[in-house]
């Protein structure tokens, strides 16, 4: 259970039956930022490629070494299919319940998997309609594809707005793809789109700059200053003992990891002693970070699993410690969680020269780490940052994002 709350870093685990998979997801969001789905996104890590004949063996890899569940829980997998594996495969072997099957338009026009269509759509499965052309794309194919999404920043307004125009006079649903902040997802839903993905879910969502809230800035410059093991228990008392909200989260948090096994912690100083000043400094900042009641769940989950992959990737460097490479992964979120620019925030706490170039300029061996994380979650599974860290980076992601699902859940308990 230690190693539930961050208390034993350990390297990535061993290889197993999909180490060879680089997989990932991205949420879809409604006009409300509100969870529909996740984008799945899926390459072998030595970039190869994938023909008729084993097409079928890499959608097995994701399904079965990896598992839908553990990827996306119960919602809805936006999952890709190239033309090679619609082939191989025809209906793939999960429940039309569970997924939202991808396919370019280009795919979606050959002759040859026409029948492969027929059957998807007879067996109940949801089609999306991507890579379009331009606004004055096939709308015959509406008859079988219920969304249809647009790369926005590829398209002009005018192009955009007459796309929607025709796939919602067909009844199918618009998704706005790649939006990168939320300027682009106000635009988007200007212009009628129903769903919304892009890293922009990661950034600031308020256009107004504002300020954080003194008590706010107070309790997390304080814990700021305490990570990388020096707090004592007199630290740590001053800070959360006087933050009730954050004593009582953190406490109710610990209890629920730790039930059965020494029974129920009542103060903080219990919980130093327990677990350390390490740890329990850590588990403040992230409880005063994403614990907050307007905090989203998935942007939480976020933070925690950047946190944590930062940490495992970093586990064999000495030019920065875990601890370090666990705030910059948790601050990467700070702007989105806070509304507040991510600028404002490094300016304000007391954070070590090369935290703060990491967060902002991805800037020495932490910043390299953390762009190397950001773009596999976003999918780019192609940059020489992130094929640096391969092959741990991989399982390092499956394991940050089930401990940050699983934290998360702890915390809203």
């Amino acid at each position: 259970m230690a190693t539930q709350l961050g208390l034993d870093p350990r390297p990535p685990e061993p290889a197993d039956a999909a180490s060879d998979l680089f997989i990932s997801r991205q949420p879809v969001v409604d006009g409300q930022m509100r969870v529909t789905g996740y984008r799945v996104a899926y390459a072998t890590s030595d970039g190869s490629e994938y023909g008729e004949g084993t097409a079928a063996r890499l959608l097995g890899d994701v399904l079965s070494g990896v598992g839908l569940d553990d990827l996306v829980g119960e919602s809805l997998a936006h999952l890709p299919l190239s033309r090679e594996l619609l082939l191989a495969l025809g209906v793939p072997p999960v429940r039309p319940d569970r997924v939202l099957l991808r396919i370019a338009h280009d795919t979606a026009q050959h002759s040859e998997v026409a029948g492969v269509l027929d059957a998807l759509t007879g067996r109940g499965y949801a089609l999306s309609l991507h890579d379009l052309p331009g606004p004055d794309f096939d709308a015959a194919l509406l008859d079988m594809f219920g969304t249809v999404e647009i790369e926005l920043r590829a398209w002009s307004p005018e192009d955009a707005a007459r796309a929607v125009s025709r796939i919602r006079g067909e009844r199918a649903m618009p998704l706005a793809a790649g939006l990168h902040d939320y300027n682009e997802f106000e635009q988007a839903k200007g212009l009628g789109f129903d769903l919304f993905s892009g890293p922009f879910y990661a950034s600031r969502h308020k256009a107004a700059v504002r300020t954080i809230p003194i008590g706010e800035m107070g309790t997390l410059v304080a814990l700021a200053a305490l990570q990388g093991g020096s707090a004592t228990i007199e630290d740590l008392e001053a800070v959360i003992d006087r933050d009730v909200g954050l004593s009582v989260k953190l406490l109710r948090y610990i209890n629920s990891a730790y039930i059965g096994l020494r029974g129920s912690i009542g103060s903080i100083r219990q919980a130093v002693m327990m677990l350390g000043s390490r740890g329990v400094s850590r588990w403040a900042l992230l409880v005063a970070l994403t614990g907050g009641p307007n905090a989203p769940r998935e942007l939480s989950v976020m933070g925690l699993t950047r946190a944590r992959m930062c940490e495992l990737l970093g586990a064999d460097l000495r030019e920065v410690a875990g601890d370090q490479l666990f705030t910059v992964g948790l601050l990467s979120v700070a702007d989105a969680l806070l509304e507040v620019p991510l600028e404002t925030i490094v300016e304000e706490l007391p954070l070590a020269d090369e935290v703060s170039a990491a967060l902002l300029k991805r800037d020495g061996p932490a910043g390299a780490i953390l762009k190397a994380v950001v773009s596999y979650e976003q999918g780019d599974f192609d940059v020489a940052t992130l094929r640096s860290h391969a092959p741990g980076i991989a399982s390092s992601y499956r394991e940050a994002l089930g401990w940050a699902v699983e934290t998360v859940s702890s915390l809203a308990a």
